[in-house]
């Protein structure tokens, strides 16, 4: 090792050979020439020496001269206590050391580098673009910054021997990031006397993000967070249509992961194992950071009822996901997720949850808000495989540069039961999906957004961006209450702008789409490549605006829908100029307002207009123009038993908007509401979250033996509340009486009807009143 560090020195120092170099003492005490590292870095000419002597310099120390060498005693003597005891301080105000733009053949050696921030990037260490360094035997921690929370290098030539990069914290690349958006960068990683990166914290990439290098990258550590890499902890982001990879050689893990549920508390600690509901931990972040991957048995982050916020009991922001975990709360009432940017960052996009590479990742059971931000986003996720979203209430948040769900490259989606609402942004909407998003999304409410964008040069971001790729399934969804200011506007856009390998499949059925105010289209469903569009069962109403309700090209099929709106046209065909698709349109069993006459036709294109459709007003039930039940259809609506005869080829739900039986009498309804329906009967019936007055949850779950059931009513009126086991059989009535308004509970002690324990496993609790029906899952473990 020694021989090694005096063949380096050498080196350099036959650089300077032709240079007249001098060796500038610094020392905090007093006794050398210069008190503070920048005064003497400032008078330093090529081929100088910065010898700094023991002590903490609160100060943030700019490098702009090259050929410049930045070293402590430990670099004469090889004492390695010299590192911890001369310590570069940047006092939060920002980058503690910073490597400035074309500055060359820099050395910095033997220091401990932290509390440094910045709001860009590296908090400790910033190696600008275009620059050369050495860094030795430093230790960098207790940094911040939004990228690179210990070290940034930003398309540069950086060598590192025996660096220590720990206890950081980042938005990404909480250890250290390498961007190489302008070749050539390179890294190259001691492979004798190594470095370690190793817990840091961030929304993603926990130690490790390179965006856009130009080859393979080999780093040789001593120490990891864990002993193979993962991309919960290290990414390697390739430019489109490269293939190069990181290979991460690593001598010893910082940390075992555990491979069993977790459960956090607002009681908690992080000191405890979090493996029980009494030694929960109190930060989500960190159950996440201990439990395991497991492809072959997914597990769980169990979040107890309670409000978690930063201010309230230390939560971190964004809280990264992983694969194959699932984080789940207590339900949409009882688990409550507040959003809070660190006071370093107030200026800053603040994420909730991110995700970066992640697959099979699920966030159920909660509801997630922020509070002292403008600019705040839920969920961000990046490159993901199965992305699941199950029972979440998302709300009063600001999407101004990125939407409340903003997902990029995402596949084989599920997204069920989700409410996102009561939105004011000024640039982004509060759904963007990009980048050729497949999924189905049911179930769902999204409503009270408002864009207060307006250029009079560009169209504004719609509210809700679906960027889809092969296949889209929307169902059983509200879209209400949506109002767009921008003069070239559209509210809602499902579809792929590029051009695809195969023929897109789009499905939307059972869903609303009403009091939605722009000046363009309303909806826009479209693709390349000459998709295949089903619309069955849908009502678009109450609109208003210049343009049309709903434009479509490809094959489209519209059946047993309603179209009534305060619009010049109901449906448009999108004239696809650019590739000069055609489109073929068939509507039946359907209401349109004005008929053929309510369809714009581009040129060329078919409209195919049966005579089982009609031109009338379809009677909605009325009522609070803000429910969805407003348009239900009233007792003589002519849409009642019109709808088409065969539903078999519809792809339908078996129930309902409102969760009632989709067919009834023998025959289907136009529209989103069956009119007469009785609810539909099934334990898996995912019932509409629209009306949350009404709601029903049990803690603790998973329980043994005993959980509380608590439900809340919004009239009184009759209630019953059953148990059923996972075969539908039922198992227990708890309730079977009148009810007043307001909140219940009741105990189930795992005892069934005629007096015997039940099992382990899941169970399901059905609610049922005069209005409603509400089914619950749960889990009892022995």
């Amino acid at each position: 090792m020694r021989l090694r560090i005096l063949a380096f020195l050498v080196t350099i120092m036959s650089l300077f050979s032709a240079l007249e170099a001098l060796t500038r003492i610094v020392d905090i005490n007093g006794t050398g020439q210069y008190s503070s590292i920048q005064a003497a870095i400032n008078v330093s000419s090529p081929g100088d020496t910065v010898l700094v002597y023991p002590g903490r310099y609160i100060e943030n120390v700019i490098i702009q001269t090259s050929s410049i060498s930045l070293i402590s005693q430990e670099a004469l003597t090889n004492n390695l206590g010299y590192i911890d005891s001369t310590i570069i301080d940047g006092n939060q105000q920002s980058t503690s050391l910073r490597v400035t733009q074309n500055t060359q053949y820099v050395l910095v050696r033997g220091f401990s580098i932290t509390n440094g921030k910045s709001t860009g990037g590296g908090g400790g260490l910033g190696l600008s673009t275009n620059s050369s360094s050495t860094i030795i035997n430093c230790k960098i921690f207790g940094n911040k910054a939004k990228n690179g929370g210990g070290v940034i290098g930003l398309s540069c030539s950086v060598n590192l021997s025996g660096v220590e990069i720990y206890d950081n914290y980042a938005q990404s690349g909480g250890g250290l990031y390498i961007n190489a958006y302008n070749p050539p960068t390179q890294f190259t990683f001691d492979m004798v006397n190594r470095c370690s990166i190793y817990n840091n914290k961030a929304g993603y990439a926990q130690d490790l993000f390179v965006h856009y290098y130009n080859s393979d990258l080999s780093v040789y550590l001593d120490l990891f967070s864990i002993s193979i890499g993962s991309t919960y902890y290290a990414v390697f982001n390739n430019r489109p249509n490269q293939n190069f990879h990181l290979f991460l050689n690593v001598l010893q893990a910082h940390h075992q992961e555990t491979n069993s549920d977790m459960y956090v508390s607002p009681d908690g600690s992080d000191a405890n194992d979090g493996l029980s509901p009494g030694t929960a931990l109190k930060t989500i972040h960190t159950a996440v950071y201990r439990i395991a991957s497991d492809s072959l048995n997914q597990k769980s982050v169990y979040i107890l009822p309670g409000t978690y916020s930063r201010t309230i009991n230390q939560q971190s922001f964004p809280i990264a996901m992983k694969s194959w975990v699932k984080i789940k709360g207590s339900g949409i009432d009882n688990t409550q997720i507040i959003g809070e940017p660190d006071p370093a960052f107030t200026n800053q996009q603040l994420m909730v949850f991110a995700s970066y590479y992640q697959n099979n990742i699920s966030l159920e059971d909660m509801s997630i808000t922020t509070v002292n931000s403008t600019n705040s986003c839920a969920l961000y996720g990046y490159r993901e495989d199965h992305v699941n979203l199950k029972n979440l209430r998302m709300y009063d948040l600001s999407p101004n540069d990125c939407a409340v769900i903003h997902i990029t490259y995402a596949e084989n989606c599920l997204w069920d039961g989700l409410i996102l609402e009561n939105f004011t942004t000024q640039r982004m909407g509060y759904l963007a999906c990009q980048g050729q998003f497949t999924g189905v999304i049911k179930n769902s409410v999204f409503r009270n957004a408002l864009s207060t964008y307006i250029s009079p040069d560009v169209w504004a971001y719609p509210l809700i961006w679906i960027s889809a790729g092969a296949y889209l399934r929307i169902e059983n969804t509200v879209f209400s209450n949506i109002t767009m200011l921008d003069d070239d506007s559209q509210a809602i856009a499902f579809g792929s702008e590029s051009v695809p390998n195969y023929t897109p499949h789009y499905e939307v059925s059972n869903c609303l789409f009403v009091n939605i105010t722009c000046n363009e289209r309303a909806v826009l469903l479209q693709g390349n490549n000459y998709p295949v569009i089903d619309i069955t069962n849908c009502t678009f109403a109450g609109q208003s605006g210049y343009g049309h309700s709903l434009m479509v090209n490809g094959s489209v099929t519209v059946s047993n829908c309603i179209f009534y709106n305060d619009r010049p046209r109901e449906i448009a065909i999108n004239p696809m100029d650019t590739s000069g698709e055609l489109t073929t349109i068939t509507i039946d069993y359907s209401l349109i307002k004005d008929g053929y006459n309510g369809i714009f036709q581009a040129p060329g294109n078919t409209i195919n207009y049966l005579p089982t459709n009609i031109n009338t007003n379809p009677l909605f039930a009325g009522g609070d123009l803000t429910n969805p039940l407003y348009y239900s259809l009233a007792d003589n609506s002519p849409c009642i038993n019109t709808g088409t005869l065969d539903t078999l080829g519809l792809n339908l739900p078996p129930y309902d908007l409102a969760g009632n039986w989709r067919v009834w009498n023998g025959r289907i309804d136009m529209g989103s509401y069956e009119y007469g329906s009785e609810p539909w009967v099934d334990i898996d019936d995912p019932v509409m979250p629209s009306i949350p007055a009404i709601t029903l949850t049990n803690y603790p779950n998973p329980f043994n033996p005993t959980t509380i059931i608590k439900y809340s009513l919004d009239e009184p009126g009759a209630v019953s509340l059953e148990i059923y086991n996972i075969k539908g059989q039922l198992v227990k009535t708890l309730i079977q009486g009148n009810a007043d308004k307001g909140v219940h509970s009741v105990v189930w002690d795992g005892i069934d009807q005629v007096g015997n324990p039940c099992s382990s496993g899941v169970y399901f609790y059905k609610l049922r009143t005069n209005s409603r029906t509400l089914v619950r899952k749960m889990l009892m473990l022995k």
